[in-house]
């Protein structure tokens, strides 16, 4: 009987494993012409460049697969951190440097990228440098 239970568990949980599922969306479009009536944004942005902002951040990954590092990240439209190099680091980086500062964005960053590795772990640090930079909107 014990055995039957036992056979019973391996079956039920390889059938959850394996289990399908599906998403189905639907939506009315709206129907004519949609206009949106946008107006331009104007502003402008004050750099100060009396104080020169810093941020660091470093992770490590185990195996590959577990990541340990930060959880808070500078995100906003313009932020190009050249794709394909460690870009987590570099807007953790960002987020460091602004937090705690009057400034919107970070204005000419330049960024230290080390990286070292080890045979079951990999651990990248970025350091950046930058004046702060504030928007003022007319």
């Amino acid at each position: 009987m014990k055995r039957l239970f036992i056979i019973a568990g391996i079956i039920g949980g390889m059938a959850a494993l394996n289990s399908c599922s599906q998403l189905t969306q639907s939506a009315k479009l709206a129907e004519g012409p949609v206009v949106l009536a946008i107006d331009t944004i104007h502003a402008h942005v004050d750099v100060d460049t009396t104080k020169t902002l810093l941020g660091m951040s470093s992770t490590t990954h185990v195996l590959g697969i577990i990541r340990l590092g930060d959880n808070k990240f500078a995100d906003y439209p313009g932020l190009n951190l050249n794709f394909g190099g460690p870009v987590r680091e570099k807007k953790a980086a960002v987020y460091k440097a602004l937090e705690g500062t009057n400034a919107d964005v970070l204005i000419n960053p330049k960024y230290i990228v080390q990286e070292k590795r080890a045979f079951f772990f990999r651990k990248t640090t970025v350091q950046v440098a930058g004046f702060g930079g504030k928007f003022v909107f007319e």
